[in-house]
């Protein structure tokens, strides 16, 4: 087992992960050296197995031929930085080999896919009332941003966060209200996340800004993708609003690091 950095990996490694898994194109984003994050391959020229351990929240992506064995030493290597998690399909062999009594261990809901027929964007976003503002996020606004410690942390500079995401600010006046923004895109596919000031929450501005942000990544090529807790209603619902179908339920447990 070897740690290896973004700039090692190869088509070899890659062609381990499969995209169809929870959540995945996060890990391919570690992978391709756009996010921060760290990297194990149990052979760099002829790899059965991979692991990546993306950089800001602890979640492990597994690729490959993946044992009981691989698992124990991959959880005591990446405790030494922190908690883990993992997430992977109810009826994944993974959920028999993963260490036993997790501190979380609860459900989740994946949506890739987005009906346009279905759910009008434009009809959403020209909802806005008219003191405020519906702005793309430029270098002042991401300053402001909800997520910018964690944002910045992952993307390691503005300038990267500026070229590699899109965001959409809803303001009044110079105060930002909510802020819908993406990760970076991967082959072809890119999240969409948004966070709401406690204040001006169940107004519908998420909505909003999120329909905004989604018509112009789908304008730009880009499937959109959504992630959430099961128990968190409220961006459920949200998903669903904006077109969002056929989610996929699965589990993602969390291990405080030992």
């Amino acid at each position: 087992m070897q740690s290896i950095t973004q700039q090692e990996v190869t088509q070899e490694i890659l062609n381990l992960f499969d995209l169809n898994n929870p959540t995945m194109p996060r890990a391919f984003n570690v992978l391709e050296g756009v996010i921060t994050g760290q990297i194990l391959v149990d052979n760099l020229i002829q790899p059965d197995w991979a692991v990546v351990r993306e950089g800001i929240y602890g979640t492990l992506y597994f690729g490959g031929q993946i044992t009981s064995s691989v698992i124990s030493s991959v959880f005591e290597h990446f405790f030494q930085f922190g908690g883990i998690g993992v997430g992977c399909w109810l009826d994944s062999p993974l959920n028999k080999i993963l260490p036993a009594n997790p501190d979380y261990d609860g459900f989740t809901l994946y949506f890739t896919e987005r009906s346009s027929v279905e759910t009008n964007l434009v009809t959403l976003y020209s909802q806005l009332p008219s003191d405020y503002d519906l702005v793309s996020r430029d270098e002042q606004l991401f300053k402001k941003s909800f997520d910018y410690d964690s944002t910045l942390a992952s993307f390691g500079s503005i300038e990267n966060v500026m070229q590699r995401t899109l965001g959409m600010s809803l303001v009044q006046g110079d105060f930002l209200v909510c802020e819908a923004a993406t990760g970076a895109p991967t082959h072809g596919v890119i999240e969409v996340g948004v966070t709401t000031h406690e204040n001006f929450r169940q107004k519908g501005f998420a909505a909003i800004a999120c329909a905004k942000l989604i018509e112009t990544c789908e304008a730009q090529g880009y499937s959109t993708w959504w992630d959430c807790a099961k128990q968190n209603t409220p961006s459920v619902r949200l998903a669903k609003k904006l077109g969002y179908r056929n989610e996929k339920e699965y589990r993602y447990a969390w291990w405080e690091k030992r």
